[in-house]
């Protein structure tokens, strides 16, 4: 292919609140370069791999030591370590989706036993908790992700996960319809925010088109769920009576106590980035050096800006306002 004049305009980073110097603000080339090697790789031109290596730097992007403009991989490597972000990665983001559609959906199953007789409840009641439960998760959101961002999805994912689930489990311990509405309300601040929470750490190994595919496993692994839960609700629903406690106290308390489990494997089976899968429990991590790169790398030429935070930087006052007024996302 014939080479092009190909004009690149760079925008100034904000990642600080502020602009960026003056230098960097009109950063303009002009630059011959084969357009198909351009726009897999929008670092080819030198001066803007330099002005993103120094926003990376100001950032502390925690990948940074590894961006690498000039690292060359073949299709069959991308290939091959997809495969294997989806065996640690996605499938791992499934089991965890798989672990919230459990305590989301066993209020259903437990009001199809004798649970809204047992604590003096009417429809009317049971449709308010579930009200409550939508208000809570909604407006749980955006807060959610706001600490996601501080601490790390990799941290507050199983830190949620963990707490919702001692919550679920509790609501073994029910006794009417104070203690029902609270841990239903509970149960929405919790879980509220887990969805884009999980989306932001896939985000750190997937590139934006391969992204919707792995969100769609989500969506299955809901009907899967449905079909499981179901199952384990038949079984759980027969030890009604067994050491004095309805059956549907049992299926709050086994389900509580699975997600539990999925939780506190979370801390062990999220690592932070692609470069921080190395620990003292998995001395190998999951990727080898090259493997490493090519992970970091095609992310950021997929999309340059995700190098301008670190994964454990807040977001400021000033880019959530921003975000605000960013019409565009409206619609979103």
């Amino acid at each position: 292919m014939a080479a092009q004049p190909v004009s690149i305009a760079i925008q100034p980073d904000k990642s600080d609140g502020s602009d960026i110097d003056a230098k960097h603000d009109n950063l303009q080339s002009e630059v011959v370069v084969d357009e198909s090697r351009f726009a897999s790789n929008p670092f080819a031109d030198p001066k803007i791999a330099e002005h993103y290596r120094e926003i990376y730097e100001r950032a502390q992007y925690e990948s940074r030591h590894v961006f690498d403009p000039e690292l060359e991989w073949t299709r069959a490597e991308e290939k091959k370590l997809v495969r294997k972000l989806d065996w640690h990665v996605c499938l791992w983001a499934c089991i965890m989706f798989f672990a919230l559609q459990v305590d989301r959906g066993n209020l259903s199953q437990a009001v199809s036993d004798n649970m809204l007789d047992q604590l003096g409840l009417d429809t009317n009641s049971y449709n308010n908790g579930n009200t409550i439960f939508r208000v809570s998760f909604l407006l749980a959101e955006l807060p959610s992700q706001l600490i996601s961002k501080k601490l790390g999805p990799d941290r507050w994912i199983p830190m949620q996960m963990t707490l919702w689930s001692v919550v679920a489990a509790a609501q073994a311990g029910l006794k009417g319809k104070s203690s029902f509405y609270a841990c239903r309300s509970l149960l929405g601040i919790l879980e509220g925010g887990f969805i884009p929470d999980l989306v932001l750490w896939l985000s750190y190994f997937y590139t934006s088109p391969e992204l919707p595919l792995r969100l769609s496993f989500f969506w299955a692994a809901t009907n899967i769920t449905d079909i499981v839960t179901s199952l384990l609700a038949f079984a759980l629903l027969h030890l009604d009576g067994v050491h004095g406690l309805a059956g549907w106290r049992w299926l709050f308390l086994i389900e509580g106590i699975i997600t539990l489990s999925v939780g506190v494997a979370a801390f062990f089976l999220m690592p932070a980035s692609a470069v921080q899968t190395k620990t003292w429990f998995r001395p190998n991590g999951w990727f080898t050096d090259r493997e490493v790169g090519i992970v970091v790398n095609r992310v950021l030429r997929d999309d340059p800006s995700k190098g301008d935070m670190h994964n454990r930087m807040a977001i400021t006052p000033r880019r959530l306002w921003d975000a605000l007024l960013d019409y565009d996302m409206w619609p979103v």
